[in-house]
């Protein structure tokens, strides 16, 4: 079969590979679409992003691994062809974390497109590639109005609607979002489908903040016309002064992450998708009156199932997110739009094998 191999830091080779042989407990998923993440980019330049925002360490990369864990696609089930949207992690079941209902924390994850947890298995599974071996729990059946592509929002709309979860979103209240990639754009999307009143978005390339207004937002601040205080100001105007009860950050910023403080009502959450940036400074102002700093990492199946519930009903959209399809062959291509989307216009590439390229 065809797949996108990171055989090291910036090499991505699209070539043949055995077929994967499904282990106990586990199907073949004929792969329909993957999306790439802005994670996949890092992996691509020599990170480990799941372990440094899951375990806090820096931990190399496996040497040869297929990327990918946007999947959806075709697996066969008590002998029929399920469309299916695939949750892309098992956890141990068994550690402090796992039995205490943190199962977004464990350390013994495996997870497809990652480098953890397939030791001993050839190359690292993931969707990228023809063909994916899924745990046969992880596999939710699609209804028939939800396409592939679609189905490869789930992953990071689990994620999505964790980090909403965290902040205990009440109607009424208002968000702030720094970073309109499609992390961003389904945060703020949840919030609302949530209850939040409004939502307020920043970036800084027209095809975010265009879509950003397409799905929802109620004010798009470019971050090319406001340094990070003026963005600040901008967002307490916004809110008629009382600041927001929750503010996202995707970015990783740090000008950005002090503005969104700045920003924070009383008794708000600042929640950091990429981590604190280095220097962030929480003093009296920043954590008086029951501020919240915290991060959130991953999301437990839970989370997967009632991102499938809100795409299913039509209260979350992704369709004006998906703005590149390339054909598997044309990874390489794929990954340069996505790193260069400032350029590109890019918000969510997709990766198709040919033959459903076509479809």
């Amino acid at each position: 079969m065809l797949a996108a191999v990171l055989r090291g830091p910036g090499h991505l080779a699209v070539e043949r590979v055995p077929i994967p042989e499904p282990a106990a407990g586990e199907v073949l998923c004929e792969v329909a679409a993957c999306g790439i993440c802005g994670s996949d980019l890092r992996y691509l330049v020599g990170e480990n992003p799941w372990a440094k925002h899951t375990l806090g360490v820096e931990t190399p990369n496996p040497p040869d691994m297929v990327l990918g864990h946007e999947v959806s696609g075709v697996v066969a089930l008590d002998g029929h062809r399920a469309r299916a949207g695939l949750l892309a992690f098992r956890t141990c079941g068994r550690c402090r974390e796992c039995l205490r209902g943190a199962n977004q924390l464990c350390r013994h994850t495996a997870h497809l497109g990652h480098g953890a947890g397939w030791e001993g298995r050839g190359l690292n599974p993931g969707g990228m590639a023809e063909f994916v071996p899924i745990w046969r729990e992880a596999v939710h059946e699609l209804p028939d109005h939800i396409g592939f592509d679609e189905a490869t929002f789930l992953d990071g709309l689990g994620v999505a609607v964790h980090a909403v979860n965290r902040c205990g979103i009440r109607a009424g209240d208002r968000v702030a979002v720094l970073g309109s990639g499609p992390i961003g754009l389904l945060i703020m999307q949840v919030a609302l489908a949530d209850g939040a009143a409004a939502a307020v978005v920043s970036d800084v390339y027209d095809a975010a903040l265009d879509c950003a207004r397409e799905l929802g937002a109620d004010a798009a601040l470019d971050g090319r016309e406001l340094a990070p205080r003026a963005l600040a100001d901008e967002v307490l105007g916004w809110s008629e002064g009382r600041g927001v009860e929750a503010a996202f950050d995707s970015t990783g910023d740090l000008a950005l992450q002090q503005a969104a403080l700045a920003a924070l009502a009383p008794g708000g959450t600042l929640m950091l998708m990429a981590g604190a940036a280095e220097g962030l400074r929480l003093g009296l102002r920043e954590m008086a009156g029951e501020r919240v700093v915290t991060t959130s990492s991953n999301n437990l199946p839970g989370d997967f199932a009632r991102g499938l519930e809100l795409l299913a009903s039509g209260r979350v959209l992704v369709g004006p997110m998906v703005t590149h399809v390339f054909d598997l062959v044309d990874a390489a291509k794929a990954f340069q739009v996505a790193a260069g989307k400032h350029d590109t216009g890019a918000i969510k590439v997709i990766l198709r094998p040919p033959e459903r390229r076509r479809t």
